[in-house]
């Protein structure tokens, strides 16, 4: 291993602490909480939306102004609901975290409260998501008006056929008609002439029922066909119902997996820093109470902001001896060493000749100490 590799490896293994195991991981899910606000907006929407569309058009105004109404107020209601949420969640997690897990009276009240509205935006979603999922209705119309077209020229194209027979056998009952009444005006005794008649209307009679014969056949074969049209649009309604009851369960995982999403990425905010600052209290709470200190004495040397520029500092001396008495801090007089020390390299404070003079007003001495915290850690770190 080269020199290279070793500084790729020290800096990736320095950086396997808490904070650089879960900074990403942090980051990524607090934004995706989000997103699964937005989500969870979407799917109550088609819930929301049609529901206030109806009231709104039946009791107040229709058309154009009635659907921006709905719209506009469906929005603003899933969008306060769903921030409200965040910060239930969030304050949930802030106690539950701060008081070491632990479910105590105030943090009961927070959970009790979070629990009610996920699960009323868990209703929201899922009811909103089944009538997005729910398009089987609108399918089958569109099917069912296709069975009726297709029904319909079916039917015309076996009446086209079935019209030759009807027409041939009006035809011939008018000839039978006309035969019988022929027949029952020839005298008796015209033997032949009546067997005539009489043989053309039996076969006039066998040509009636052949063709009725063939009008049943081809009603049987509309019959069969129209039962293979609706079997058809049975197996759609079928297929159509099926559909929906995947889509339906498909949305159920995605809303339950938007709520995972918003609770994890807001508790993981609140345990990702209060753990942060826990590990890094020790470390940086020192800097903190030295700067806290440090701003006691400048208001202190100051005479609560009396002292101006240029004016004499009291001396190190009485500065130690007031520390030593007024507080509890161990070392004192290395402490107000240290104290005068930084001063003077801040700038605050001046020497000339054997004085030690204001150099800046009180202000911006206290916005000098406010704002050197970069420095204070590092020299804390190298200790």
């Amino acid at each position: 291993m080269d020199l290279k590799k070793y500084d790729e490896l020290r800096k990736k293994i320095n950086t396997k602490d808490f904070e650089g195991n879960n900074k990403g991981l942090d980051k990524w899910l607090f934004n995706f909480s989000f997103i699964g606000n937005i989500s969870s907006i979407f799917f109550a929407y088609f819930l929301l939306y049609p529901a206030l569309l109806k009231a709104i058009t039946l009791n107040f105004v229709t058309g154009n102004w009635g659907i921006a109404l709905a719209f506009s107020l469906t929005l603003i209601f899933l969008t306060i609901f769903e921030i409200t949420k965040r910060y239930f969640i969030r304050n949930f997690s802030n106690d539950y975290v701060n008081n070491n897990k632990k479910v105590k009276v105030k943090t009961f009240s927070w959970l009790a409260v979070s629990i009610t509205i996920v699960i009323l935006s868990f209703y929201l979603s899922i009811s909103g998501s089944k009538n997005l999922a729910t398009t089987s209705v609108i399918k089958n119309a569109v099917v069912q008006t296709e069975v009726a077209s297709k029904t319909d020229s079916l039917t015309s194209v076996f009446d086209v056929e079935k019209q030759i027979y009807v027409q041939d056998n009006e035809a011939l009952r008018a000839v039978n008609a006309d035969l019988r009444k022929t027949l029952s005006e020839t005298p008796l005794n015209y033997i032949t002439a009546r067997k005539e008649y009489q043989t053309s209307i039996d076969k006039n009679t066998e040509l009636i029922r052949e063709n009725d014969n063939k009008i049943t056949e081809i009603d049987e074969e509309l019959q069969l066909a129209v039962a293979e049209i609706r079997q058809e649009f049975t197996q759609t309604k079928s297929g159509n119902a099926d559909e929906d009851a995947k889509n339906i369960l498909l949305f159920i995982i995605i809303v339950c997996f938007n709520e995972i999403i918003i609770i994890g990425g807001l508790y993981f905010r609140e345990y990702f820093e209060y753990t942060l600052y826990t590990t890094n209290q020790d470390k940086f709470e020192k800097i903190y109470q030295k700067k806290d200190r440090y701003k006691a004495l400048l208001t202190f040397v100051y005479n609560d902001g009396k002292l101006t520029t240029g004016e004499k500092v009291m001396s190190g001396m009485v500065l130690k001896e007031a520390v030593a008495e007024k507080t509890n801090i161990q070392n004192s007089n290395k402490f107000v060493e240290e104290f005068l020390r930084d001063m003077d390299n801040l700038g605050i404070f001046v020497t000339i000749g054997k004085r030690r003079n204001v150099a800046v007003s009180f202000t911006e001495a206290l916005n000098i100490i406010e704002n050197y915290d970069d420095t204070y850690r590092i020299l804390e770190n190298i200790r």
